[in-house]
C-alpha cells in the first residue's frame, strides 16, 4: 500500500498549496430551466497525465462542450455540442481507462476525436413534473452529486463520476419523466432509453436510430431522492435486457440489472458523497461497488479527496481483483471561468486486470485546465 501512502502524503502537498474557493456549476451537458432567450454555454478542457508504469505514455487530452437551450411553448430545446481529441493506444487513457473521465468522449468509429451532436432533446413542465424526450444522456438524471459528477471541475477519474456497476448507454434516445419540484421533499425520476448509445456501437447516428438491431434492448431505469435538510439521498434500480453471455462461457444470455444508492451530504465546511451499487454477477464484471468523496473549500481554492472500489464478478474466475481508485485534486480559481487543477491518482487492478490493461498498481500524475464562458 505504498502507492496509497504518497496519495494521502500528496495530499497535504495540494492543500499546503490552496490560494477563495469557488463554487461548483452544472456539470458539461446539463443545463438549469426557466430562461426566456436562446442562450449558449461553452466549455474547454486540457489535461496532460503520466502513468508512473513506464509502458504506459504521456498524454494530452482536449475537449470542447457546447450548450444552447431555447425556450418554446411550454418547455426548453436544449442541444448538446461535444468534441474530444483522439486517444493514443499506449496512452493513459487507453492502458488505464478510469483515469480520465474526459477523454475519449466523442469519437467516430475509428477511435478519432470529432466534433458530434452529444444531446438533442425537448423538456416539457408539465405541473408538478417535466417529461424529456430526445436523444439524451441518462448520467444526467440518475446517480447525480454535487460532488463527485463532473469530470471537467471535480474529480477526473471515472470511478468517480458516476457508479461503474451501473450498464449506462452513452448518449442513446430516450424518454424521461422527473415527478418532484425544487423544494418538494421527494422527488422521482423514470428513464426508457435504447439500450446502446453512440459509443456503445460503431460511432454512427444510423446505428443509433436503428434501435430492433439484433442484439440491442431496453435500458430502464428508475430512482427515487428524498431530500431532508442539507443532505440528498438517491435509491435507484435499472435493468439492461440486452443480451448478455454469460461471464463463465456456460451457453445462453441474460439481461443485466441492478441496484444503486447515492448520499450527498455536508459535514462543517466540507461535502461529502457515498455511493454503492450492485449488478449481475453472471453477466457483470463488475459486480459491486462502493466509494466516498470529499470536497472542501481552502483559502483559496478546493481540496477534494476520494476512493473507490470496484468488485468483480465471482463468474471471472479466480484470478479477478478488485479495482480500486484513489484520487485528490486541488481546484485552483485563477480568473472568471479559468481553473487549474493538479491531481494525483493510485489506481491497483485497473479494468478488473483484464488484458491489454495494467495488473499492478500505477500513480498517475496529472493537470487539468477548463475555461468556461457563461
Amino acid at each position: 500500500m505504498k502507492a496509497l501512502g504518497g496519495l494521502l502524503t500528496a495530499a497535504l502537498v495540494l492543500a499546503s498549496t490552496g490560494a477563495g474557493a469557488d463554487d461548483v456549476e452544472v456539470r458539461h451537458g446539463q443545463v438549469r430551466d426557466g430562461r426566456t432567450d436562446l442562450s449558449f454555454e461553452t466549455g474547454v478542457t486540457g489535461t496532460f497525465q503520466h502513468a508512473s508504469d513506464p509502458r504506459v505514455g504521456d498524454e494530452f487530452q482536449g475537449s470542447l462542450d457546447l450548450v444552447a437551450t431555447l425556450p418554446m411553448g411550454p418547455g426548453v430545446w436544449t442541444l448538446y455540442v461535444e468534441g474530444s481529441s483522439s486517444t493514443a493506444g499506449d496512452g493513459v487513457s487507453a492502458r488505464i481507462p478510469e483515469a480520465n473521465g474526459d477523454a475519449g468522449s466523442a469519437l467516430n468509429g475509428d477511435g478519432k476525436g470529432r466534433l458530434q451532436v452529444s444531446e438533442l432533446h425537448y423538456e416539457w413542465m408539465l405541473g408538478g413534473g417535466s417529461l424529456t424526450l430526445g436523444l439524451i444522456d441518462p448520467t444526467g438524471f440518475l446517480d447525480a452529486s454535487e460532488v463527485a459528477n463532473d469530470e471537467t471541475r471535480q474529480f477526473l477519474g471515472t470511478t468517480l463520476v458516476n457508479d461503474p456497476a451501473i450498464e449506462f448507454p452513452d448518449y442513446t434516445l430516450g424518454a424521461v419523466w422527473h415527478q418532484g419540484r425544487e423544494d418538494d421533499a421527494l422527488h422521482w425520476t423514470l428513464l426508457v432509453a435504447g439500450s446502446h448509445g453512440l459509443a456503445d456501437g460503431d460511432g454512427t447516428y444510423g446505428a443509433l436510430f436503428d434501435l430492433g438491431a439484433a442484439g440491442k434492448g431496453a435500458f430502464v431505469a428508475t430512482e427515487a431522492a428524498w431530500t431532508p435538510e442539507d443532505t440528498t439521498w438517491r435509491l435507484g434500480a435499472w435493468i439492461h435486457t440486452a443480451a448478455h453471455p454469460h461471464l463463465d462461457g456456460t451457453p445462453g444470455s441474460a439481461a443485466n440489472r441492478g441496484l444503486y444508492a447515492v448520499a450527498d451530504g455536508a459535514l462543517g465546511k466540507a461535502r461529502w458523497n457515498l455511493r454503492a451499487g450492485l449488478a449481475d454477477p453472471r453477466v457483470s464484471a463488475v459486480a459491486n461497488f462502493v466509494g466516498i468523496a470529499v470536497e472542501r473549500p481552502l483559502a483559496s481554492a478546493t481540496l477534494g479527496l476520494g476512493l473507490t472500489r470496484s468488485g468483480p464478478s465471482n463468474h471471472l474466475g479466480s484470478g479477478a481483483a478488485a479495482t480500486w481508485q484513489g484520487e485528490i485534486y486541488t481546484r485552483f480559481h485563477l480568473a472568471e471561468g479559468l481553473h487549474l487543477t493538479p491531481d494525483i491518482q493510485w489506481v491497483r487492478h485497473t479494468g478488473l486486470g483484464g488484458p491489454p490493461n495494467l495488473d499492478t498498481d500505477a500513480l498517475i500524475l496529472g493537470v487539468r485546465l477548463s475555461y468556461e464562458l457563461p
